[in-house]
This record gives C-alpha cells, structure tokens and sequence, in this order.
C-alpha cells in the first residue's frame, strides 16, 4: 500500500469542472472559447481542456471553477497570459480553445 495519497476525479474539487465530461454536458448559452473572451473582464471557469488529463493539468496551473481568471494579454493566434489572482500563467492558443468560460456579471 501507497503512503502517498491519490488524486482522482471523484474528489469534490474535481466534481463540478470534470462534470462537462459527461455525455449530457450542455454548456450555457454565455459561455465562449477562451480565445474569444475579451480581455481584462473576470471569467469563470465552465470547462477545462477536452480530456480528463488536460483538465487536471489546468488545474494544477490554478484554473478553477472557484477562482476568477482574466486574460491579462494575447489576441489571434498567440498565446494568452491568464491573471489568476496574483499569478500570470501563460496557455498556448490551442490549449485555450478547449477552455469555455462566461463572464462574471458586477
């Protein structure tokens, strides 16, 4: 037996962003590619990534449904630094078009 704990993705940190996996998964009607979001407006997290694995690897980087993120910089086909709170982390064009996000409303 393991003494290092395992992580998985029936743990309640993971519930509500993997629950887009399922097959019945409709995302909102607001809710946009990363790509396409506009810049420095709080968004909140819908979906991460196509896979479980992509999911979990953007959560180690700090994407969360709990946490508000805000592009910070990048347009077009170049790579977008995220605020997130008080880190920058920077997510490749490709990786961010399988992030969906809304806007949070003031």
């Amino acid at each position: 037996m393991s003494l290092l704990a395992r992580e998985t993705f029936e743990q309640a940190p993971h519930k509500e962003v993997f629950a887009p996996f399922r097959d019945t998964f409709v995302p909102p009607a607001e809710a946009v590619k990363l790509t396409d979001a506009r810049s420095g407006v709080e968004l909140k997290v819908i979906r991460l990534g196509h896979t479980r694995s992509e999911a979990l690897k953007l959560r180690s980087l700090g994407l969360t449904s709990d946490r508000h993120i805000s592009v910070f910089e990048g347009s077009g086909t170049r790579a977008r630094i995220l605020s997130i709170g008080s880190q920058r982390v920077a997510i490749g064009v490709d990786l961010a078009n399988t992030i969906l996000v809304e806007e949070v409303s003031q």
